[in-house]
């Protein structure tokens, strides 16, 4: 019992002992973290040692200087003495205030936007300098400023509607006269003296000794003097009309002008239509053979033998078809010179007119009455242009003929002239109708143009400290002049109020290159971004160049990493006293321990030793 009793107590010590040996173990690794962290506490304080800071230098009104912590707030804020800075990012646009972007968006002009940093008024001088060059230096006496289109309602009264009685003017530029008053020296007078009248009686009203207004009447007023019209030969002229050559022609010509026919053609074919070609010659009318038969010959397109026709198909001979008949009215047959050709045709068609069985064609003809209507054809009308009758014919061709030479000869001369006068009068008396017209319509554009463009009466005061920076700010932001501005609000952004006076932002997006600095500068040969703003412009600049900028060591804040150093210095070095004795108390502990269970093990192998002899 003894025995299991010390057994027992061994195992407790022994266990007491791990124990004992696994804390020093841990209070060991921790003394070791602590060696660790005494490093990385030493490492953080060398580095805080070379700590630095961006530093905005500003001056109050005396001029006395002061600096501060380089933010967006303090470079962009106005005071009277300090350099203009703008901050832009990678859009190139300008980054500004919530008030800034606001007071710009609901101001339609630069005025407006002066307005909202309480910039004065004050008379503006550019209102005179325009109404002089509108009106001349005397316009104070009688120009009324409340109602600055007075005097250009007065010429759009009756010495408009006067004007608009002489000229039209289309959408291509090309103006159009009246021609009632440009053909008409009576008329045009009249319309003269009644538009100068009308200018004088505006000019009476007021003393207008120069300017744009002046311009204006004096253009009306310098109306062309009258230049009358030339008259050409005819109304308009009309050519003589020459002989038609065709009535003259060889008969050959006519023969093969039949034989070239429908008819002739059909009639080769055996078909009478030889009685069209021959009723042709004929001509309409009542004709009586040599027996004192007759038949007519009208124009008809139906076809009855006894009532022959003439042109069925819609034939139009002119003159040429009369001479022939004249010539074979006077010429005998060859077979027989008691006859004249027309008796001879005639008789055969008389003679012949059993061939027709009432087709639309004709019927089929003999071969003897086709040889007798060639004969007709080929040998007695070719043989007539040997006649007397046919040289009388071209006699009288060439005689009318050379009187229409003649006729058109003196037409045509006559007609250069008319041209060239009309010609010269359209030039010049035209010419110097379009050029008053145009005249007056410049003068007119450019004094509606002044007057529409008439600077405002008062504008801000450009001596106001504040006039000339947010001026600047108004043109960078998007104004393109005084009164207009980019509809787009591509020029600038806001910055959120948190970064406005965030020094650690704004030095962090300036060494990375997120953000850039524009500074207003005089340009001595002007601006290249905006013609307002005169001699001043943005131009771009690093931020280490800027001149009321520097970096300096960060005093602050390595006197607080040093506090920050010794504070941990001194929590790790109490915890690695408070380690140290607590392995004092584990080593005493450990010691007592173990003597102990020297002891016991000593005792327990003595017991087992006499156990071992007794029984033995």
């Amino acid at each position: 019992m003894g025995l299991s009793a010390s057994q027992a107590r061994l195992l407790s010590l022994t266990a007491r002992l791990t124990q004992n040996e696994m804390q020093s173990q841990l209070i060991t690794n921790a003394k070791l973290r602590l060696a660790d962290k005494t490093s990385e506490v030493s490492l953080d304080y060398l580095e805080s040692l070379n700590a630095t800071q961006f530093v905005y230098t500003t001056y109050d009104s005396t001029g006395a200087s002061a600096k501060e912590a380089f933010t967006f707030g303090a470079v962009t804020r106005f005071s009277d003495i300090k350099n203009q800075y703008g901050f832009v990012d990678s859009a190139d646009r300008l980054l500004v205030s919530t008030i800034d972007a606001q007071n710009y968006e609901k101001s339609a002009t630069l005025a407006e936007f002066l307005g909202c940093y309480d910039i004065g008024d004050m008379a503006n001088p550019d209102r005179e300098i325009a109404l002089d060059q509108i009106y001349g230096e005397e316009f104070g006496e009688w120009y009324d400023d409340n109602n600055p289109h007075n005097w250009l309602d007065k010429i759009h009264g009756n010495t408009n509607d006067l004007i608009n009685d002489m000229v039209t003017n289309s959408g291509t530029g090309t103006p159009t006269f009246n021609n009632t008053l440009i053909d008409n020296e009576e008329a045009y007078n009249k319309w003269k003296e009644d538009l100068i009248n009308s200018v004088d009686e505006i000019e009476n009203a007021g003393n207008k000794s120069d300017g744009l207004y002046n311009t204006w009447l004096d253009a009306i007023k310098d109306v062309p003097e009258f230049m009358e019209k030339p008259v050409g030969p005819g109304a308009p002229p009309t050519p003589p009309t020459p002989p038609n050559p065709d009535d003259f022609k060889v008969m050959e010509d006519f023969v093969q002008y039949v034989v070239d026919g429908q008819c002739y053609g059909l009639a080769e074919s055996g078909l009478n239509c030889y009685m069209h070609v021959l009723s042709d010659l004929l001509g309409p009318g009542t004709h009586t053979t040599s027996s004192n038969q007759t038949f007519e010959v009208i124009q008809s397109s139906s076809w009855d033998w006894n009532t022959c026709h003439v042109g069925s198909s819609g034939h139009t001979y002119g003159g040429q078809i009369d001479a022939v008949r004249d010539i074979i009215n006077t010429t005998p047959c060859q077979d027989d010179p008691s006859k004249t050709i027309y008796q001879k045709i005639v008789d055969f068609l008389w003679d012949t007119h059993g061939d027709y069985d009432g087709s639309a064609t004709g019927g089929d003809a003999s071969q003897e009455n086709l040889d007798k209507f060639f004969e007709i054809i080929h040998v007695d009308l070719a043989a007539a242009k040997d006649t007397t009758a046919w040289d009388e014919a071209m006699d009288k061709y060439n005689e009318e003929y050379q009187d229409y030479l003649e006729r058109l000869n003196e037409y045509n001369k006559e007609m250069q002239e008319y041209e060239d006068a009309l010609d010269y009068w359209e030039k010049v008396f035209l010419g110097e109708l379009e050029a008053w017209n145009n005249s007056v319509n410049t003068s007119r554009e450019n004094y509606q143009e002044a007057i529409d463009n008439l600077p405002p009466a008062t504008v801000p005061n450009e001596k106001d400290p504040k006039y000339q920076w947010y001026t600047n700010l108004w043109f960078r932001m998007g104004g393109i002049s005084e009164n207009k501005k980019e509809p787009h609000q591509n020029n600038y952004k806001i910055l959120e109020d948190y970064y406005i006076y965030n020094e650690d932002w704004l030095k962090f997006v300036l060494e990375h290159g997120i953000v850039t600095m524009e500074q207003v500068q005089y340009q001595e040969e002007g601006e290249t971004k905006a013609e307002q703003m005169n001699q001043y412009d943005w131009v771009s600049i690093q931020y280490n160049n800027c001149s009321d900028m520097y970096e300096e060591t960060d005093e602050l804040a390595i006197a607080k990493a040093q506090a920050d150093y010794e504070d941990k210095t001194k929590a790790i070095q109490s915890k690695d006293k408070e380690h140290d004795s607590d392995l004092k108390k584990l080593d005493t502990e450990h010691n007592a321990l173990q003597t102990e269970y020297d002891s016991l093990k000593a005792v327990i192998e003595k017991n087992v030793e006499r156990s071992f002899k007794a029984f033995s």
